[in-house]
C-alpha cells in the first residue's frame, strides 16, 4: 500500500513529526516529508526543535524556503504554488546521533483591510516545548483610517508591525472587562501599506482555541465624556439608528393589528 502524500491546501494547519533516520547530502542525520499544494497560496513553516535545519524543496529541486533553529524553535514564510514539495529536516549537529522532531506547516492569511476594518477568524494552539504557539499573518491597508480592535482570544497579546518592523498597534486581552468598553479602547491611526500581524496566545492555553480578531472603524472624536460634542457622523449613525427602530416597532404593531 502507498503512503498518502498530504495536501496542505486542505487544512489550515498540520504537523509533521518524524526521527531523523535517514542521511542528508552533507552527511547529517535527516528525514524527509512529501506533501502537495492544489492552491496557491503564503504558508508559514515552523521546527519546535533546537539546532534543526529545514529545507522546502520543489518538484525542480529548488529550495523555496529555509529555517534554520538555534536553541529556539524557527519559522519562515513562502508563497507556493500547486505542485507536490518536500521538506528535508536534517540536524545541524553532524556527530549528533537520531533525533524526533514536529514541523508544523500553517496557512499565512492575506487579509484585505479597507476604511470599513477587516476580519481575520484563526485557531490558536498551545506552546509546545520551545515553541510559544506564535502566529504571523499579513494585513493590506488599501483605505487607512483610525480604528480599535476587538480580539477575541484570552490572556493573549497582539502586534501590528509595518515592513521597517515598527509597531503601529498593539494590545492584549488581559482585561477582558475593557474589551466591551468601545469608547475606552485604544485608537489606532493606521496608513495604507503592508503589515504583519503576530499574535500570541497565552503561555496557559491548554487546547485548540478558535479566535476572530477585527479591526473596527473609530471615529476618533467620540469621547466617554459625555459632555463632548457628537460628531456629525455620530448624530447621523444614531439617527439612522432612531428610524430602524421606529420602523421596526411600527411594522410589528401593524402585523400584530392584522
Amino acid at each position: 500500500m502507498g503512503v498518502s502524500v498530504p495536501n496542505i491546501s486542505l487544512a489550515s494547519w498540520s504537523q509533521f513529526k518524524g526521527s531523523t533516520t535517514k542521511i542528508a547530502p552533507n552527511g547529517a542525520n535527516a528525514d524527509y516529508k512529501s506533501f502537495t499544494v492544489s492552491k496557491a497560496g503564503d504558508f508559514n513553516f515552523k521546527i519546535n526543535n533546537s539546532f534543526t535545519n529545514v529545507q522546502i524543496v520543489n518538484d525542480k529541486n529548488q529550495v523555496v524556503a529555509r529555517l534554520n533553529s538555534q536553541q529556539d524553535a524557527a519559522d519562515a514564510s513562502a508563497r507556493l504554488g500547486p505542485g507536490t514539495y518536500t521538506a528535508m529536516i536534517s540536524q545541524a549537529n553532524r556527530a549528533a546521533g537520531v533525533r524526533d522532531y514536529s514541523l508544523d506547516i500553517s496557512e499565512k492569511q492575506n487579509v484585505l483591510m479597507t476604511a470599513g476594518g477587516a476580519m481575520m477568524s484563526g485557531t490558536a494552539r498551545p506552546p509546545q516545548g520551545s515553541d510559544p504557539g506564535v502566529q504571523k499573518h499579513t494585513f493590506n491597508v488599501v483605505q487607512g483610517g483610525s480604528f480599535t480592535a476587538n480580539f477575541t482570544l484570552p490572556n493573549a497579546r497582539w502586534a501590528m508591525m509595518d515592513k521597517d518592523g515598527k509597531v503601529v498597534a498593539s494590545s492584549d486581552t488581559t482585561k477582558p472587562e475593557t474589551q466591551n468598553d468601545f469608547l475606552n479602547k485604544p485608537i489606532y491611526k493606521i496608513e495604507p501599506g503592508q503589515y504583519q500581524m503576530v499574535i500570541v496566545p497565552s503561555s496557559r492555553l491548554a487546547a485548540d482555541t478558535p479566535f476572530q480578531f477585527s479591526f473596527v472603524p473609530r471615529d476618533p472624536t467620540l469621547k466617554a465624556d459625555a459632555t463632548t460634542q457628537e460628531s456629525p457622523i455620530a448624530k447621523t449613525l444614531r439617527e439612522r439608528e432612531a428610524r430602524l427602530q421606529q420602523w421596526a416597532s411600527e411594522a410589528k404593531t401593524t402585523s400584530t393589528s392584522a
